[in-house]
C-alpha cells in the first residue's frame, strides 16, 4: 500500500524536476530576448505621459476647405508644374511609398519611371542634393514648445509655413524646372499654363470665391495667382494625415494594439535609447535642429562635395553647421531609405547608427555630436524597430484618375 502510494508521487516529482530544469535551460537560452516585460499598459501611458494626436493648427488666412483640398490634390499630381511636364509633386511623394519616393536622392527633370526605378535621361541634370521626406503629417509642426502652423520646414529650416514652401520646387533646376526656362520666369510660366486650362480656372474660382468676384468685376484677369496656387497646394498637404496607428490605439486604451515586443520598444524609446529627446510623442519630432553626423551621399546641398552643412545654409551661423531638423517618426517604416542623404537603407541601420553613437561623417568633430553610444543589444534593437513599425498608419489617399492638363498621373 505504501509503495503503491509512493511510486506515482515519486514519478510526478521527477517529472516536475525535469520540467523545471527544462524551463531553466530555456530561460538561460533566452537571456538576450530583450528587456524585462514592461508594466501593464495603463502604467506605460501614465509613466510617459502619452497623449493622443492634437488637432492641427491651420493658418487663419487659409482654413480647411474641401474645394481647395480637392484642387490642391489635382495640382499635386499634375506634371504641368514642371519645366518639361515630366515631374509632379507626386513624383517625389508617392502614396504607395509613404508619400516619399523610396530613393536615397530624388530624380527630377528628364526622369523616366518612378521611385527606385526612376532614371535621369539628361546627363546635365543632377540628382537632388537631399533625401525626399514624406509629406504625411507635414501640417503638424512646433516652434519650441508651441504647436503652430509657422514652424520650420525643410531639412535645414530655411522656410516656415507650408504656403511658403510649396511653390519653391517649381523654381529648382534639379527638382522641377530643368533647362526649359530661367528661374526668374519659372513660377509665372506655371501660372500661365494653369490659366490656359479652363477646368483649372473654373476650379480656382470655385475654391476662391473672392477672387472669382474680382474676375467678374474686372479687377483681375484670373483667379489663379501665386498665392491661390500656394494656398491650394498647402491645404492638400495638410490633409495628408496619419493619426490612428497601433500606437495611437494603444494610447487610447486598446491594450492589444501593441505586441509585447513593441511595448518593450516603447520603454526603450523613452528610457535606454533616449529617442524621445529629439522625437517626443505625440508628433514624434521636436522640430528643432541637431548634430548627429549622418553620412553623406551625393553632392550635398549647397555645400562641399559629399558634405552638407545643414542649418548653416539658412542661418550662416557656425554653431548651426551640420545641424538638421529631425523628421517625425510616424510612418517611418514606410519611407526608407533614411536621414537627410538617404544614406541608411533600413530602420535597423538607423538604430545601429545611433547605437554606436552617430558620427559617420568624418568632417563633423566628435565633440559636436549630440548622440552617445546606447549599448543596445541585438534583441533591444529588434524591439525598438518593432515599436517604430507601430507608428504606421497610411493615409489611404489614392492618385486621381486624371488631371485637368491631361498629362500622365504619377502612380
Amino acid at each position: 500500500m505504501n509503495r503503491n502510494r509512493q511510486g506515482p508521487t515519486h514519478r510526478h516529482t521527477r517529472r516536475t524536476v525535469r520540467l523545471l530544469l527544462a524551463g531553466a535551460a530555456l530561460a538561460a537560452a533566452c537571456v538576450d530576448v530583450g528587456p524585462a516585460d514592461p508594466p501593464r499598459d495603463p502604467d506605460l501611458v501614465a509613466r510617459y505621459g502619452l497623449q493622443p494626436m492634437p488637432a492641427m493648427i491651420h493658418p487663419a488666412d487659409n482654413p480647411p476647405n474641401a474645394e481647395r483640398i480637392a484642387l490642391g490634390k489635382l495640382i499635386f499630381f499634375d506634371p504641368i508644374q514642371s519645366g518639361g511636364r515630366d515631374v509632379a509633386c507626386a513624383t517625389c511623394h508617392i502614396p504607395r511609398l509613404g508619400f516619399a519616393d523610396g530613393r536615397d536622392l530624388p530624380a527630377g527633370p528628364s526622369g523616366v519611371g518612378l521611385g527606385p526605378e526612376r532614371v535621369l535621361t539628361d546627363p546635365d541634370i543632377p540628382f537632388e542634393g537631399r533625401h525626399s521626406p514624406t509629406i504625411i503629417n507635414a501640417g503638424f509642426n512646433r516652434f519650441g514648445a508651441q504647436q503652430t502652423a509657422d514652424g520650420f520646414l525643410f531639412w535645414d529650416g530655411r522656410k516656415r509655413r507650408l504656403e511658403n514652401l510649396v511653390t519653391l520646387p517649381q523654381l529648382e533646376f534639379s527638382e522641377m524646372r530643368g533647362k526649359h526656362y530661367p528661374v526668374e520666369v519659372a513660377l509665372d510660366t506655371v501660372l500661365a499654363r494653369l490659366r490656359a486650362i479652363p477646368e483649372y480656372e473654373t476650379r480656382f474660382r470655385s475654391a476662391f470665391p473672392e477672387r472669382a468676384a474680382d474676375v467678374l468685376a474686372g479687377r483681375r484677369a484670373s483667379a489663379i495667382d501665386s498665392l491661390s496656387l500656394a494656398m491650394a497646394l498647402a491645404q492638400f498637404v495638410r490633409s495628408v494625415t496619419s493619426t490612428n496607428s497601433p500606437y495611437d490605439r494603444f494610447v487610447a486604451g486598446d491594450a492589444n494594439a501593441l505586441t509585447q515586443q513593441q511595448r518593450r520598444g516603447l520603454v526603450l524609446f523613452h528610457e535606454k535609447a533616449g529617442c524621445v529627446q529629439c522625437h517626443p510623442s505625440p508628433l514624434f519630432s521636436d522640430y528643432s535642429f541637431h548634430i548627429v553626423g549622418a553620412k553623406q551621399l551625393g553632392p550635398g546641398f549647397q555645400g562641399a562635395a559629399h558634405e552638407d552643412y545643414g542649418r548653416f545654409i539658412a542661418t550662416r551661423l557656425e554653431q548651426d553647421r551640420y545641424r538638421f531638423r529631425p523628421p517625425s517618426l510616424r510612418n517611418v517604416a514606410l519611407t526608407a531609405p533614411y536621414m537627410h542623404s538617404g544614406g541608411y537603407a533600413t530602420l535597423r541601420d538607423v538604430v545601429a547608427f545611433f547605437n554606436r553613437g552617430g558620427g559617420d561623417l568624418p568632417q563633423v568633430p566628435r565633440d559636436r555630436i549630440e548622440v552617445r553610444p546606447l549599448g543596445l543589444s541585438e534583441a533591444e534593437i529588434d524591439a525598438l524597430v518593432a515599436f517604430l513599425a507601430a507608428l504606421t498608419d497610411p493615409p489611404g489617399i489614392e492618385p486621381p484618375e486624371r488631371v485637368p492638363s491631361g498629362l500622365t498621373v504619377p502612380r
